[in-house]
């Protein structure tokens, strides 16, 4: 996490001294727009910055002037100066950056969600995005200098390649920025888990507050649980996650748990097993039109468990428990 900070600090820096390259400025456009505290720790660094300008005048020792920043900004006092027009300049510098980062207010934004169905969404680049069960995404009319859109929930993306323009997808937790690729976003804001499947290409993810990076390739699936602020990544089979946008799901040596999360998904229900052996072990099958109760019968015939519906108090969705012996 340290050296996350640390990271940022030094793309802040060279952005500050119109260093920055365009790959650096829009990397650095993602953890901005991932949090107000991000901003705000932005805004800090923004007026340490002009401080350091009147302190340090030697441009030619930047590893000192960054050093000397860094302990500026944590500095409980900091010396006052009095400096005439750079302070006209320092709010012109911050208006100039917050305006460049920020999402335009004016923009008005188109919204797309589901509730029990899935729905395909043609984003104004061609992009196709695929809704599943209960999620909202939002996007503007037209593009400008970057695509972005924000996700509630779980889609799938098939991302028009554009090098000029790069594409976003922003969760509360995740932010992902691609040029063209096949991917797959969940994060349900009411779920602890967040995850993004890569099926094709490679896709930049940050995640958490610190904006901790990772850089996935196809057949890798990332995973972060809110709670704990852990990050996992793991290689999959990608199709395994996404084969429900063609109305199907198809599960080759998979794992009982990714299968039973598939499921939850599939028919909009939850399904309780702490049975490690059971959540453990490899299935091969397909689901097209079987409904919930053929499905679990036919694995049950496969694999040693029973099952049982239940209604929790105060939930509305079915919740089938999985155990290995009657209770």
């Amino acid at each position: 996490m340290r050296q996350a900070l640390k990271d940022v600090d030094s793309l802040i820096v060279r952005y500050l001294d119109n260093e920055a390259t365009y790959e650096e400025k829009a990397k650095l456009s993602m953890w901005l727009n991932f949090s107000e505290e991000n901003k705000r720790y932005f805004i800090r660094m923004i007026k340490t910055w002009e401080r350091s300008h009147i302190y340090l005048q030697d441009e030619e020792r930047a590893s000192e002037r960054f050093t000397h920043l860094r302990q500026l900004l944590f500095r409980r006092k900091v010396r006052r100066v009095v400096y005439g027009s750079s302070a006209a300049a320092a709010i012109v510098l911050l208006l100039l950056a917050v305006r460049f980062f920020m999402p335009l207010s004016g923009v008005s934004l188109l919204t797309a969600a589901t509730s029990d169905q899935k729905k395909e969404v043609v984003l104004p680049d061609g992009s196709i995005v695929w809704l599943n069960r209960n999620s909202t995404i939002q996007y503007p009319e037209n593009f400008t200098s970057y695509r972005k859109v924000y996700l509630n929930g779980e889609a799938y993306f098939d991302v028009t390649n554009n090098k000029e323009q790069p594409f976003i997808v922003e969760t509360s937790d995740l932010t992902i920025q691609v040029l063209g690729t096949q991917f797959l976003v969940t994060n349900y804001s009411e779920e602890m888990i967040a995850e993004a499947v890569l099926e094709s290409g490679t896709i930049q993810l940050m995640a958490g507050e610190a904006g901790e990076e990772f850089l996935l390739h196809p057949n890798q699936m990332f995973t972060y649980d809110k709670a704990l602020g852990e990050t996992r990544l793991e290689s999959v089979d990608a199709t395994n996650f996404t084969d429900w946008i063609n109305s199907r799901l198809v599960f080759e040596n998979t794992r009982l748990t990714d299968v039973f999360t598939q499921l939850e998904k599939w028919y909009g229900i939850r399904i309780e097993c702490k049975d490690a052996g059971v959540l453990q072990t490899p299935v091969s099958f397909t689901i097209d039109t079987e409904t919930k109760e053929e499905i679990l019968n036919i694995l049950q015939a496969v694999v040693p468990f029973n099952w049982k519906q239940k209604q929790l108090p105060g939930q509305i969705q079915e919740t089938i428990a999985i155990f290995q012996e009657v209770e």
